[in-house]
């Protein structure tokens, strides 16, 4: 029998078609670290497709659906006898690479230990060899391709493709079988469903790679950068990018990266780290007219530079992560306040999300500096860094992940309420900083949410809400009777709050939680009732064995109540708040 949750053995099929939607086969160069997974994904794929006919379309689909560069395409039309590859003395080790983890990783500078003259220079000639990187490919029949009994199945699986990687500078010899099937075909579109496009390259170099713009249709809309854009002509970008309208920037920007990003007015969606390297530059940039999504990470300062600089009318969705540096706590609210105020000039965001990390550290072979660590503790509270965005009233969707030496003291919620009504969804979370000395000591966990009976501020004033995800609250004798519960119920679906702080030794008062959740949220109060709440006299305390509420506490210790679960749902809230800027893209 078939029921929701137990499915036929002839649903088998649907979901293994689901599951390979969960490969990851999107190469990102500069990533290294992905390089064992990508090519674990590639080959589990390949198998799956040579296993069973039924599995044969959805897993190339996904397996040619992003391309780590044009080699598998070159090496297709060699199968298929279109073109040839040109046979030298060194075939007999061509191959040695290909099914390794290695074949996704370039040979650049971090080969890792220390620095040995002539070790990166053996390195990157062993790895062209090993990917044929210098052999020359050419077409291997006369006339028009188009012509052969093979090109059909060419066409099918160059459909397939919606990204690819291109060695930009000085690439593969393999590139320039690109031009000649163009010229031998009439110019046809090859790559015609192709969207996002990587560049990449093996050292610094500036000649331009033969071949590679020829499978860039004009529709591509999604430009990946692992290297300054300055390093490319804005010509010849606007050429072969006409509608580009998506570009991720990986290295750290500066100015003149940025004004070569600001001439691109189709821009909708632009993710950049920035590091300007002087206080406050100039930037003079132009408008961008139509840019709706910005991710960018920096320290405050310069976050700040760019904000006010920037004329962006038509911003809804940012996403900004700030630097912590080495500079005092204060120092850095300050700091991080002043991006603020310049975030709120752009009334128009309706999705926002903060984070912080520490400053990116650049290693050197295998020695790595020691990360900066941030001394002292903010004073005020968590709304003396954040009311100037209190003016943002369209916001629908707000994310934060602040550290605790940012916070200190209870976050007012009322105010929050009365600012954003038209809030979806709302994420409050505080970290414990840890600092990266062992002589750091950690502040105790706090209230920062403050009082338990603040959630029904969010019940009168903000009707449209459905996730709410709040730091470490506090509960009081009182609580229950300081509630002015809503006259309707409210239609929340997800509350996570990470823990409540009870009156010492009063553990007793957990039926009052779950009564004031049930009054306040009833959809959610299943999971506050009182079988769900453990006690605990340390921080993060989750054990099976946690005490009852009859036990005695000790004297001195705080009296910590969690929610079964909710170190689960704060995980999926975490992870939620960064998919969502993903799915964005």
């Amino acid at each position: 029998m078939t029921t929701a949750t137990r499915r036929s053995l002839t649903d088998v099929p649907d979901i293994l078609y689901n599951v390979f939607h969960h490969f990851d086969v999107h190469a990102m160069w500069y990533d290294d670290n992905r390089s064992a997974a990508l090519c674990d994904s590639r080959r589990s794929l390949a198998m799956a497709a040579r296993t069973c006919r039924a599995f044969a379309d959805p897993a190339l689909k996904m397996l040619w659906s992003s391309l780590p560069d044009d080699q598998p395409l070159a090496d297709l039309l060699c199968t298929l006898g279109i073109a040839a590859r040109k046979r030298h003395s060194g075939d007999q080790s061509l191959h040695d690479g290909e099914d390794k983890p290695q074949r996704y990783r370039l040979p650049t500078n971090n080969i890792g230990g220390y620095y040995r003259p002539g070790a990166i220079d053996a390195y990157e000639r062993r790895w062209k060899r090993e990917r044929r990187y210098d052999v020359n490919y050419s077409i291997s029949i006369p006339g028009d391709p188009r012509t052969h009994a093979h090109w059909d199945r060419f066409v099918e699986y160059a459909s397939r493709v919606r990204a690819v990687a291109l060695f930009i500078f000085e690439g593969p010899k393999w590139s320039r079988l690109w031009d000649e099937l163009q010229d031998a075909t009439g110019g046809i579109t090859i790559l015609p469903m192709l969207y996002t496009v990587t560049f990449c390259e093996v050292r610094y170099r500036r000649t331009v790679t033969p071949g590679i713009f020829a499978l860039i249709p004009p529709s591509v809309g999604k430009l990946r950068l692992p290297l300054p854009p300055s390093r490319l002509d804005p010509s010849m970008i606007r050429t072969y990018f006409p509608q580009i309208r998506h570009m991720d920037v990986q290295p750290e920007c500066g100015v003149e990266d940025l004004r070569m990003l600001a001439g691109f007015p189709t821009l909708r969606c632009l993710s950049i780290s920035v590091s300007f390297g002087i206080p406050s530059p100039n930037l003079a940039l132009p408008a961008l007219p139509v840019l709706g999504t910005l991710a960018m990470e920096g320290s405050w300062t310069d976050l700040t530079t760019l904000l006010n600089s920037a004329h962006l009318p038509s911003l809804h969705t940012l996403s900004v992560t700030g630097w912590e540096g080495e500079d005092n706590a204060s120092k850095l609210a300050m700091d991080a306040k002043q991006c603020f105020h310049a975030i709120s000039r752009y009334k128009s965001i309706t999705n926002l999300s903060i984070y912080t990390t520490y400053t990116p550290q650049h290693q050197y072979g295998c020695v790595e500096d020691d990360i900066p660590e941030v001394q002292g503790t903010f004073d005020g509270g968590l709304l003396d860094t954040m009311r100037p965005l209190l003016s943002l009233h369209s916001l629908r969707y707000l994310a934060t992940r602040l550290p605790d030496y940012l916070v200190g003291t209870e976050s007012d919620l009322s105010l929050m309420a009365d600012a954003w009504p038209d809030l979806v969804e709302l994420h409050l979370v505080i970290w414990v900083y840890q600092g990266w000395s062992r002589a750091y000591i950690p502040r105790p966990e706090s209230p920062y949410g403050g009082r338990l009976e603040g959630i029904a501020h969010f019940a009168g004033k903000c009707p449209r809400l459905r996730v709410l995800h709040l730091p470490a609250m506090e509960l009081a004798e009182e609580s229950l009777g300081a509630v002015e519960f809503p006259s309707e119920t409210h239609s929340l679906c997800t509350l996570v709050i990470e823990k409540v702080l009870f009156p010492h030794g009063r553990a007793d008062l957990a039926g009052q939680m779950s009564e004031l959740v049930r009054r306040v949220f009833p959809r959610v109060a299943s999971a506050f009732g009182q079988d769900q709440i453990r006690f605990g006299k340390e921080e993060f305390y989750f054990s099976d064995d946690d005490s009852d509420p009859g036990e005695e506490e000790e004297e001195g210790q705080e009296t910590w109540g969690f929610v079964k679960g909710a170190s689960g749902r704060c995980d999926d809230c975490t992870k939620h708040m960064w998919l969502r800027w993903r799915v964005a893209w």
